[in-house]
């Protein structure tokens, strides 16, 4: 009689060498795959942590050197402001070495002003449009700036809508009321009576003890009867 074979100790086959190699290979695959993604996930960490230090140094490195043509604009000496002297730079250099930064953004906002107050309009658009604008009396300031360039190369319903958005990014009744004012007559500048008449509507109705109220009344009444 043949001895039973336990079914538990019987030895398995030995593998296929194919099988085996591709098993193998697999494995490796897979652990490299993962070295290369663990190494790619430090790398990209560091690297955005010295970017952020990068960024740190270079915005007060611009705090230092944008003081001289901070002096030249409130000084209303425009052009050396813009492109500096031979010892200190201007706006324009800031603007290219530091644009990243926030102090870089701010010399932004300075350049575009520069360029509206020297007969520039074109370049002030191009440059406040790329400024990064704050929900705050500055961020107003700055698109209420874009508006009035806009309204300087006669692109009114661009320049209404700017002055609108001045209004709204920090609303209070200060500003808000002024900018909204200037967005009226530019709408009736570009013909849209219905536009400008909603804007002096809102004016009479959100703010009516601004001292833009009456004004803006008036100009409703005006803007109604032309309307008909």
């Amino acid at each position: 009689m043949a001895e039973e074979k336990d079914p538990q100790t019987e030895a398995s086959p030995p593998p296929k060498e194919g099988a085996s190699w591709r098993a193998l290979w697999q494995r490796l695959s897979q652990n490299r795959l993962l070295s290369i993604l663990s190494t790619a996930i430090v790398i990209g960490v560091v690297g955005w942590v010295a970017y952020r230090q990068y960024l740190a140094s270079q915005n007060e490195e611009c705090l230092k050197e944008m003081r001289a043509a901070e002096a030249f604009f409130r000084q209303d000496s425009f052009e050396k402001a813009i492109k500096g002297t031979a010892t200190v730079l201007g706006f324009e250099q800031l603007v290219n070495d530091y644009g990243r930064t926030q102090a870089g953004n701010l010399c932004r906002l300075y350049l575009g002003l520069c360029y509206l107050k020297t007969g520039q309009p074109q370049a002030a658009i191009e440059t406040l449009e790329d400024y990064d604008a704050p929900d705050s009396y500055l961020g107003g300031a700055a698109l209420a700036a874009l508006a009035g360039a806009y309204a300087e190369v006669k692109e009114f319903e661009k320049a209404a809508r700017y002055y609108q958005k001045a209004a709204q990014i920090h609303d209070n009744s200060q500003t808000s009321p002024a900018f909204l004012l200037q967005a009226g007559l530019c709408y009736e500048l570009a013909g849209q009576w219905e536009k400008a008449a909603q804007v002096y509507a809102e004016i009479t109705e959100e703010y009516p003890l601004a001292a833009e109220a009456p004004t803006a009344q008036k100009h409703l009444a005006r803007v109604e009867a032309h309307a008909k």
